[in-house]
């Protein structure tokens, strides 16, 4: 008897918590401690030159309504600024302050690290399946 889930989905599901984990205990240890998952989603949303609210709600999947209640959040932290779009009088833009762009510096940084872990471990070989079979699961379920 194992103690090994019955399912891949559950498999695949630890696998993303573990890597999750690791990714904000480093974030964390960078001294961005009051960072979730949620906040990451949306501050990778937002370009050099902003996003407004709707299309990062679009990107995310969410209501508009969601999205203003995360970037107030951000706001209230320092990591973005809501300025009015010179697009469009009625919409609102979103832009990372300088607090911001080093997170999200800080974060492709820890991705990289991450996945040169994962390489180390794995061997490029075996890297390179595993990215492939992902691929696989991903075509399969849609």
């Amino acid at each position: 008897m194992t103690d090994r889930p019955d399912h891949v989905g559950a498999d695949l599901w630890m696998a993303f918590k573990a890597y999750e984990a690791a990714m904000y205990e480093r974030v964390a240890q960078l001294e961005f401690e009051d960072i979730t998952v949620a906040d990451s989603d949306v501050l990778v949303q937002i370009g050099p030159e902003g996003q407004s609210m709707v299309t990062i709600a679009s990107a995310r999947g969410v209501s508009k309504q969601a999205i203003q209640g995360q970037v107030k959040s951000l706001v209230s932290r320092g990591y973005v600024q809501v300025r009015p779009d010179p697009s469009d009088a009625r919409a609102k833009r979103v832009t990372h302050t300088e607090k911001g762009r080093k997170l999200v510096a800080a974060l492709a940084d820890i991705k990289r690290d991450l996945h040169a872990e994962v390489e180390a471990n794995l061997g490029a070989d075996r890297l390179a399946l595993l990215r492939d079979m992902l691929s696989q699961v991903v075509a399969s379920t849609r």
